[in-house]
């Protein structure tokens, strides 16, 4: 797995006259084979920089690197992979599960069965093979993410970026994508961009994070690091948003 880097990038929406800010001179690594955590709050600029990342968002200045290359926004088989926060969102529900899954890896497969390549990825989910017959609207709100990580890990990324994945899930649900990302990332040597809102899920998964307010990353170190010693307000208030949390 590569590094993928931000360099001084920045996202600006709008013109010159009313011109919005999103991402404002970020300068982050993505280091290889882990987990590195990207909280902040709603509207502080995260989920703009993941998407300027796989190039659903226009860079206004900077470059975005994987291992000291430009990231390739065109092509079949590109090298990052995106889950979203609501499923919906990327599965297609006239499509089964299993054609869902072996379309998003398209030219990734080369000459593997298709069958018994759905069955593998439905099988690190932890889902039943037997779901590649069903369709979207058959499955839970967990059912579908678990898909849509299939999804993403069908094409073969070096690095995946999640963004939001458990916002939308009910508390049994979230617990069970957390504690499956953290196997994944373990048992498959993942390189992945967690991004999340809530402190205490990105505590959860990652052993290192950067803190993002107003389209800055303003703290950033390992997990236990920050939590003992945040150094920035904004921090400190997510820890004491946390329950049972710093005050």
């Amino acid at each position: 797995m590569s590094e993928l880097t931000f360099h001084d990038v920045s996202v600006h929406f709008g013109t010159s006259r009313h011109r919005l800010i999103a991402v404002d001179h970020v300068n982050l690594t993505v280091g290889s084979a882990g987990i590195l955590g990207l909280v902040g709050e709603s509207g502080s600029g995260k989920s703009t920089l993941a998407r300027a990342a796989v190039g659903l968002a226009p860079i206004t200045t900077g470059t975005i690197t994987l291992g000291g290359k430009p990231v390739p926004m065109k092509g079949k088989n590109r090298p990052l992979a995106m889950i979203f926060q609501d499923p919906s969102a990327s599965l297609d529900p006239r499509m089964s599960v299993g054609d869902s899954i072996w379309e998003a890896g398209r030219g990734a497969h080369g000459g593997e069965d298709k069958q018994s390549t759905i069955t593998h990825l439905l099988s690190l989910v932890h889902l039943d093979p037997k779901h590649a017959k069903s369709y979207p609207g058959q499955l839970s709100g967990g059912q579908r993410q678990r898909v849509a990580i299939a999804r993403a890990l069908a094409g073969k990324p070096q690095v995946i970026i999640a963004d939001e994945i458990t916002s939308s899930l009910d508390v049994s649900s979230q617990g069970a994508i957390l504690n499956l990302v953290r196997e994944l990332v373990d048992e498959l040597a993942l390189t992945m961009l967690f991004i999340s809102h809530n402190l205490a899920v990105v505590r959860y998964v990652s052993t290192r994070f950067a803190v993002m307010y107003s389209g800055r990353i303003v703290e950033e170190g390992e997990t236990s690091a920050i939590i003992d010693t945040p150094s920035h307000e904004y921090t400190r208030q997510l820890l004491a948003a946390i329950p049972g949390g710093s005050s």
